[in-house]
C-alpha cells in the first residue's frame, strides 16, 4: 500500500520529505507568508535541527523552498521568528551546542531564499543550557524578545533598538501549568471592543491534557512587564486535543489579523507515526481573537477559509449530536462537552443551537465550536482500508 498517497495531507502543510516539527519564523514579507520549521533535511526521524522554508499568497497553498538555515559547525539550528524590516527578512533563533543555547540571528535580503549569518553571534546568550525559542515583534519604536526559561518555567522579556544589544525588561512565571519544561512563547496585542489586549501563548513539554500542550494568558502589557488579569492557578489550554504543541503567530500581517499556526503532532506519540517519506504536518492556519466567556475574556480560533474538506452541523444545546462512523466527533449536552473520541473539552453554550465545524483531512482531524472558543485537533492515521464516511446522529 502507498502510505505517502493515502496518508499526505492535502490542505495542511507537510514537507516533501524528512522530518518537520516547530513552526518558526511566521512573517508576511513583500507578499509572501513565509513558514519557516524546525526540520531534518537528512531522514525522517528528529535530528540535524535546520530552518525549513515555505511560502503562500493565501495561508492554505504552500511552496516548498530549499532549506533556509542549515545547521552548521556552530552548531545546530532550534527554534526562533523572524521579523520584516524594510527589504531586510531577519530570523532570529536559537543556536544549540552540546551545552549552551544562545540566541543568534541571520539576515536575508532576497526574501527569505538566503540567509547570512551574524558575525558576531551570539546576539544573547546567558550561559545556560535552556534558554531558547526567541519570538521578536515591533513595539513602538523598538523591538521586544520573549524567551523561555524552560526549567525555571518563566518568559523573559528584553528589548533592543537594533537587534544587536539586548536589555533584559521583567520575566513572568511561574504560573498555570507547570508539570514540564515552557518553551515557544508568542506575546502579541489583540483588539478587543476598541481595546487593547495582550495575550501570551507558552508551550509545555512534557505536560499538558495529552503529553505536550500550549495554555494561554490573558492580560495587559506596558511596554516591560506582562501582567495576566486572571488568576493563574489552572492553566487555560489552547486546545484540547492532543496534537497542537509549539504555534506561533505571524508577524507582520498585512490585514491586521493575528494567524496562528501549530505542530499537528505530540512529542509523546511521534514516534508512532507511519513509515511514510514524511513526518508531521501542520494545523489549518486559525485566525485568533478574544470573546467574554463565562465572566472572563477568553482566545478564540477559526480556521482560515477552506471550502471543501469541513462539514458543519447545527446544535441544540440539549441533545447530543454529531457524526460517527470512523470516528465518533459533536456535543455531549448532558456533559457540555464536545468530543472526538476520548477528548473531550467543556463547553457551555449561549443560545439554544450552536455550530460545530469539522476539518478533515486525510491524517487529521480538527473540530471546532461555531464561535472558536473550544478546538480538538488530532492527528489520525487510520488503517488505509477504513471507511472514510460519516453519517450524521442526533440523540
Amino acid at each position: 500500500m502507498n502510505l505517502d498517497k493515502e496518508y499526505r495531507p492535502r490542505i495542511h502543510f507537510t514537507p516533501a520529505k524528512n522530518w518537520m516539527n516547530d513552526p518558526n519564523g511566521l512573517v508576511w514579507h513583500k507578499g509572501e507568508y513565509h513558514l519557516f520549521f524546525q526540520h531534518n533535511p537528512h531522514g525522517t526521524e528528529w535530528g540535524h535541527m535546520s530552518w525549513g522554508h515555505a511560502v503562500s499568497k493565501d495561508l492554505l497553498n504552500w511552496e516548498e523552498l530549499p532549506v533556509a538555515i542549515p545547521e552548521g559547525e556552530d552548531g545546530a539550528i532550534f527554534s526562533g521568528s523572524a521579523v520584516s524590516d524594510g527589504d531586510e527578512l531577519i530570523a532570529i533563533y536559537t543556536r544549540q551546542t552540546d551545552t549552551n543555547q544562545s540566541q543568534c540571528i541571520a539576515k536575508s535580503t532576497d526574501n527569505g531564499r538566503t540567509f547570512i549569518k551574524y558575525d558576531n553571534n551570539p546576539v544573547l546568550d546567558e550561559n545556560k543550557k535552556d534558554f531558547r525559542d526567541p519570538k521578536v515583534f515591533r513595539y513602538e519604536d523598538h523591538w521586544i524578545m520573549s524567551v523561555a526559561q524552560p526549567l525555571e518555567h518563566q518568559i523573559s522579556f528584553y528589548s533592543s533598538t537594533d537587534l544587536f544589544n539586548w536589555k533584559h525588561l521583567s520575566n513572568f512565571g511561574p504560573a498555570g501549568a507547570k508539570d514540564g519544561v515552557w518553551e515557544c512563547p508568542d506575546l502579541f496585542p489583540i483588539n478587543f471592543n476598541n481595546q487593547e489586549v495582550w495575550v501570551l501563548l507558552v508551550s509545555l513539554n512534557p505536560g499538558g491534557l495529552y503529553g505536550s500542550g500550549t495554555q494561554y494568558f490573558v492580560g495587559d502589557f506596558d511596554g516591560t512587564t506582562f501582567t495576566p488579569r486572571y488568576s493563574t492557578d489552572k492553566p487555560r489550554w489552547l486546545d484540547f486535543g492532543k496534537d497542537n504543541y509549539a504555534g506561533v503567530t505571524f508577524n507582520n500581517e498585512p490585514n491586521g489579523k493575528r494567524i496562528f499556526i501549530g505542530w499537528l503532532a505530540n512529542w509523546s506519540d511521534v514516534k508512532d507515526h507511519p513509515a511514510t517519506s514524511w513526518t508531521t504536518q501542520m494545523t489549518i492556519p486559525r485566525e485568533l481573537a478574544l470573546t467574554n466567556y463565562k465572566s472572563e475574556l477568553v482566545l478564540t480560533q477559526k480556521p482560515v477559509c477552506v471550502p471543501t474538506h469541513q462539514l458543519e452541523v447545527n446544535v441544540r444545546k440539549n441533545k447530543i449530536t454529531g457524526w460517527t462512523g470512523f470516528s465518533t466527533i459533536g456535543y455531549n449536552a448532558e456533559l457540555k462537552q464536545i468530543f472526538v473520541d476520548g477528548y473531550t473539552a467543556p463547553y457551555e453554550p449561549q443560545a439554544e443551537s450552536f455550530n460545530l465545524h469539522l476539518l478533515l483531512d486525510c491524517s487529521s482531524i480538527e473540530l471546532f465550536t461555531g464561535d472558536g472558543i473550544r478546538s480538538i485537533s488530532l492527528s489520525n492515521f487510520l488503517p488505509l482500508d477504513t471507511p472514510r464516511e460519516l453519517t450524521p446522529f442526533t440523540d
